[in-house]
């Protein structure tokens, strides 16, 4: 029985492939053989097969099948990034805040006035006719209410800032009347 000792070089390649999972032996040349484990061949700068003599298939056309799908690669056009058309992304616009506009109050009745904005912070009797006056953060509103053809109804309206000689922000009031719901 012979044993075959190992050189320094083949034992460091083994050790090598060994924490590699596939260990193999080497030729005297030191190419790799056809793994035991795998049966795979590990190709090295050395036996890789020189591929400088190879003719090119020419006509692909008149080669292929018709019936087989082709592989040859689209023509893709060619663009640049300064051809393209540019989009502004921008976040969908927020839903309007809803507002309340006291001039669509007029000709109401005083139950319609009460099932929309609630009863009235302060009501002021003037001789037959009423003001109800509501008092928001940002302003204050009075509606007039006066007796029209059997029925109290809002013949007038007015608003103005909660602190005196200043403006009033109309939108704010606006929103704050939408925000009032009946029953308050």
């Amino acid at each position: 029985m012979k044993i075959k000792l190992f050189t320094f070089r083949q034992s460091l390649a083994c050790i090598l492939l060994f924490l590699l999972s596939a260990c193999q032996t080497l030729d005297e040349v030191g190419s790799p053989l056809i793994s035991s484990v795998s049966d795979i061949i590990i190709p090295t700068n050395e036996n890789l097969p020189d591929i400088s003599s190879a003719t090119p298939i020419l006509d692909v056309e008149s080669t292929a099948d018709p019936n087989m799908p082709s592989h040859i690669p689209a023509k893709v056009p060619e663009t640049t990034l300064s051809a393209l058309d540019t989009v502004a992304i921008s976040p969908p616009p927020s839903a309007p805040k809803p507002r309340f506009y006291p001039a669509n109050s007029m000709g109401w009745g005083l139950e319609e006035l009460i099932a929309t904005l609630g009863n009235a912070d302060y009501i002021r009797r003037d001789g037959s006719g009423e003001v109800h006056q509501y008092r928001l953060p940002s302003c204050i509103v009075d509606f007039t209410l006066y007796p029209r053809q059997a029925q109290v109804e809002i013949i007038a309206w007015h608003g103005r800032s909660r602190i005196q000689n200043q403006n009033i922000d109309a939108e704010s009031c606006y929103r704050d009347l939408a925000q009032r719901k009946a029953g308050k």
